[in-house]
């Protein structure tokens, strides 16, 4: 099925299983040091995958993009969400899955790190995802439980080993 883009691809994780289902599979992330360790691991299983630091406007257009767990390391996520539509053939479908914005979410991430220095969200409300995608068809949103173990300085705070967190995924095609 055509081809996709998988932003904020890290090491691969989603990456290497897009690949199977693409005919072309583009892995956009702004660390070099994570792309090439995805690059890596795509030579060594004989993936065809390529790795682009962007800019985005330079990219082409997908059939598909994604983007698992990204957003919320993105300071203008409506703004990356739009840009990301103009990247989408007519018809394509751009699905996001994040952090749904929740009591517990800050312990998502290790206590030293705060917002704005290691992130830039705590989750998201479903209104707020909503309106990225107002200008699409076919909205869908899905909730689903994460359980993550927690980081060391969490633990010694009082907190269990680990925690239940809540994902969204959402998603929508572009009008064609």
């Amino acid at each position: 099925m055509g081809s996709c883009l998988d932003v904020g691809a890290g090491t691969g994780l989603l990456t290497f299983e897009l690949a199977p289902s693409f005919e072309q599979v583009t892995a956009f992330d702004v660390s070099a040091g994570m792309l090439e360790v995805l690059q890596a691991k795509a030579d060594r299983s004989g993936v065809g995958v390529t790795t682009t630091l962007g800019p985005l406007e330079q990219l082409p257009k997908f059939d598909m993009i994604f983007s698992l767990l990204a957003f919320h390391h993105i300071p203008d996520a409506d703004g990356m969400a739009s840009r990301l539509l103009e990247h989408l053939k007519p018809g394509g479908r751009l699905l996001v899955c994040d952090l749904l914005a929740t009591p517990n979410v800050r312990r998502f991430h290790k206590p030293h790190e705060i917002v704005g220095e290691h992130y830039e969200h705590d989750g998201f409300a479903k209104s707020a995802v909503q309106s990225w995608f107002s200008d699409c068809d076919d909205f869908d949103w899905v909730e689903m439980p994460l359980r993550k173990d927690l980081a060391e300085g969490w633990r010694g705070a009082g907190f269990a080993e680990a925690e239940e967190f809540h994902l969204f995924v959402a998603s929508a095609t572009l009008k064609a």
